[in-house]
């Protein structure tokens, strides 16, 4: 028979191997979960920044208008929308169209800053602020007029497609 100190010390040692093996098993697992979460949050990061980018193109195309094409600019904003979003548009092209070519309407619009509201991987609300250089018979030197836009975008099959827009 061993002595009473050999069977303490072998306790001992299957104690302290138990607590390594769960520590190590408890940080292998905590790892894991932390991997993920920044996984998301890569995911939402470049999720956000690309709907930020598609948001500026957007409000620059659909601020911009001619009264000699005034479809130009809105087919691509139309093929950039959600199937909801490109029937209001065009709905607002044929109310807005004959005041538009009545007052020979152009306008031009850059996008001076952007940012994310909020935003998500399928889902996001950009406010873009767009500088709009517009001339018409009733103001035939150029003017421009500050705006922000609130774009609401959503992610369709790997493309973000415009769903609402606003303007604040």
């Amino acid at each position: 028979m061993r002595p009473w100190w050999a069977r303490t010390s072998t306790l001992v040692v299957a104690v302290v191997v138990l607590f390594v093996v769960s520590g190590a098993v408890t940080a292998w697992l905590r790892i894991s979960d932390l991997r993920e979460q920044v996984d998301t949050l890569e995911a939402q990061t470049f999720a956000a920044e690309s709907a930020r980018q598609d948001a500026i193109l957007l409000a620059e195309d659909l601020a911009t208008y001619d009264y000699r094409d005034l479809g130009g600019n809105f087919r691509h904003v139309a093929a950039r929308a959600t199937d909801r979003f490109a029937g209001q548009l065009s709905t607002l092209t044929e109310e807005l169209g004959p005041e538009l070519q009545q007052t020979r309407a152009v306008a031009t619009a850059t996008a001076r800053s952007a940012g994310v509201v909020r935003a998500d991987t399928a889902k996001a609300v950009v406010m873009v602020f767009v500088d709009q250089t517009v001339t018409n018979t009733k103001s035939p030197e150029p003017r421009v007029e500050r705006s922000r836009m609130e774009l609401t975008l959503v992610r369709d099959d790997g493309v973000w497609r415009l769903d609402q827009a606003g303007e604040l």
